[in-house]
């Protein structure tokens, strides 16, 4: 494990890192402060120095499964959420960690962003899933740890509950993780928008999470509609 104290992303370091020679399965780099740090659509994610954790992981080849990891590295966050007392957070499909606020609408499921990962594999086969998480500032919108436990959290010690549990989680059968991954998505059983990047909106219901990471969608004309990767929001039912 790596700390930096200021780096354009974590996970283009990690990139270059392989474009420069063989780098250690599970090899972590954490930084105080990214001044280019990106999530899906390379939307900008943005924290004060030292106050939320940013940080990336590197699986080395040979990879079967890269989404897998993926969703390891979404329950260990999870997981360490609820270990600090945010016992709301739950994922929202594809790669989001939200926190549901039961007193906030109709639905009883108002939400805000916890956490977001971004997956990249490089040349060589490696998988790099980076993680933004709030632990102590989240930007209007979203939520933090602290916001959720009215407690703070030396960031290092947050990673290293992270790093525990998906050790833990990483030694289940395939078959194991997918079943405890679909059964922490919230965003099944939901009435949803799916924004896809050409513009196209589906509007329906997520009815299953395929073996695949596929999300099923029923949409307002009983239509079937399989996504193995777009934007989701949750919509109060009607």
């Amino acid at each position: 494990m790596s700390r930096l104290t200021t780096i354009d992303s974590t996970n283009d370091e990690l990139v270059r890192r392989c474009q420069g020679g063989s780098i250690a399965d599970r090899t972590v780099l954490f930084a105080d402060v990214q001044t280019a740090g990106h999530g899906r659509l390379d939307r900008r994610w943005d924290a004060p120095p030292g106050e939320n954790l940013l940080f990336s992981v590197l699986f080395a080849p040979p990879i079967s499964d890269p989404q897998r990891l993926q969703h390891a590295v979404a329950l260990a966050v999870v997981d360490v959420a609820h270990l600090l007392g945010v016992h709301e957070a739950v994922l929202k499909w594809p790669n989001d960690i939200i926190v549901n606020d039961p007193a906030s609408d109709s639905d009883g499921r108002a939400t805000s962003k916890l956490a977001g990962m971004l997956s990249t594999m490089t040349s060589d086969g490696s998988v790099i899933v980076g993680t933004g998480c709030n632990v102590n500032w989240a930007p209007d919108g979203a939520t933090s740890i602290l916001a959720q436990s009215a407690t703070r959290h030396e960031v290092i010690e947050v990673l290293r509950h992270v790093l525990s549990a998906l050790d833990g989680l990483l030694t289940l059968a395939p078959e194991q993780l997918g079943d405890l991954y679909r059964s922490r998505v919230d965003t099944i059983g939901r009435r949803v928008r799916v924004e896809l990047p050409n513009g196209e909106k589906v509007v329906g219901r997520a009815t299953r999470l395929d073996a695949d990471g596929a999300l099923e969608i029923v949409d307002e004309c009983a239509m079937t509609h399989r996504f193995h990767a777009a934007d989701v929001v949750h919509l109060r039912p009607e």
